[in-house]
């Protein structure tokens, strides 16, 4: 079998948690599946990535498509839905409700390469390529790799408002029966957790449906250390609007709650922001300090709690194993939690309720031995269910599946 893999964008550097969850199983894959790789190279400066890249894929053959020569021209439907992409997430800050649109290039662009490698199987990954299945030859098998399910996403996104106008509910309502639509034109369908494969297979998707998680290496010599310094951290970068939305939730809701009973509490966020989201959220809140991109996470993260206020969105929070990869105890939410098999008061607390969620944090940071507790709990749990090893050989099933 021969596999084509199609990634929205370069796994690489890995700087955020959907790089880190296609390229680590990628990493793990190549050597065990014939595979073949296409992502977009957007901008000159990241051709210096390149060579760093297939040096860690040495076994896959890759086909940068040089995205920056290709951008359509002012009177093209692809520019046109790249202003609306502008304009609906940067501009109006609403939730993304736009179909995506491939330009001829970039089509053609992989159906060349399906031909000339004799593809099998074409992977596409993300909802950016979900609709790509309707430009696909028909004599290839073709799987979805869902990462996250936007359309629950905006329904999420949706119900924390106090008003919802008509126009939008049709918006939204659209946008999921395209999503369903366009799932029920693949042979297979590949989710981050159970939990949504259960709402795929509820809302209506026919395909056949396999839930795979993503997973990070194991990093060597971590050991747990008590948080004594009344340090929380939290990962995530504002461009992944749920991202935005919970720590935005936490700040207002449950900060001053923290500040109140302890004064010296510190947030440090891990990850890329936006110079004015900085600004915004420094001004209104003290003891806030953005860390940016650190190389070495587990450095930056060990003897502290990690909070994941998530409020939105689906798939899995590949910031969760970070922290259990580091014997980093977390609070977290339902949503933020959900399809990972973390109990609460096991090898978590989850709390929803922003009194709650302050209460838990306060008193694990004065309890080491509950750190260390849901710490060590929680490691044991990710060796036993999302390791390199269980994770990969998981996939390798599902592929197999498909040839039955």
């Amino acid at each position: 079998m021969k596999l084509l893999v199609v990634l929205p964008w370069m796994p690489y550097p890995l700087n955020d948690g959907g790089k880190q969850g296609s390229f680590n199983m990628l990493e793990q894959l190549q050597y065990k599946l014939d595979i073949v790789l296409i992502y977009p190279v957007e901008s000159v400066n990241q051709l210096k990535y390149q060579m760093e890249l297939q040096e860690r894929l040495l076994n896959i053959k890759i086909y940068p498509f040089e995205y920056y020569h290709h951008k359509g021209n002012v009177f093209s439907q692809f520019f046109l839905f790249r202003l609306h992409r502008l304009l609906t997430k940067k501009i109006l800050k609403q939730p993304y409700l736009a179909t995506p649109v491939y330009e001829e290039t970039y089509i053609n662009f992989v159906n060349d390469v399906i031909l000339k490698e004799k593809i099998d199987v074409v992977q596409n990954e993300y909802v950016e390529l979900l609709y790509l299945v309707y430009t696909l030859p028909q004599h290839v098998k073709r799987i979805f790799v869902q990462h996250e399910i936007q359309y629950i996403n905006k329904k999420r996104n949706i119900q924390t408002r106090d008003f919802v106008s008509s126009e939008l509910q049709y918006l939204f309502n659209k946008i999921k029966q395209d999503e369903i639509s366009a799932m029920n034109q693949y042979d297979f369908i590949v989710t981050m957790t159970e939990a949504d494969k259960e709402i795929l297979v509820n809302d209506g998707v026919r395909t056949p449906i396999y839930s795979s998680p993503s997973f990070i290496p194991l990093h060597k010599g971590a050991s747990f250390k008590a948080c004594t310094e009344n340090n929380l951290t939290f990962i995530g970068g504002s461009v992944h609007y749920p991202n935005l939305n919970g720590i935005c939730w936490f700040l207002k809701e449950v900060w001053p709650l923290i500040l109140e009973e302890n004064g010296d509490m510190k947030l440090n966020i891990i990850g890329r922001w936006t110079k004015q989201a900085k600004k915004n959220i420094q001004r209104k809140y003290s003891n806030v300090n953005f860390l940016g991109f650190v190389p070495r996470l587990c450095d930056a993260i060990t003897g502290t709690i990690m909070v994941v206020p998530i409020l939105i969105g689906s798939g899995i929070r590949m910031k969760i194993f970070e922290s259990v990869n580091c014997y980093t105890p977390f609070v977290t939410t339902k949503i933020g939690v959900e399809g990972l098999d973390f109990k609460s008061g096991e090898e978590c607390i989850v709390a929803d309720d922003p009194r709650e969620f302050a209460k838990s944090i306060l008193e694990l940071t004065k309890n080491v031995d509950l750190q260390q507790m849901l710490a060590e709990n929680a490691h044991k749990k990710l060796l036993d269910k999302y390791s390199s090893e269980t994770s990969s050989q998981r996939r390798l099933c599902i592929y197999e599946e498909l040839y039955k």
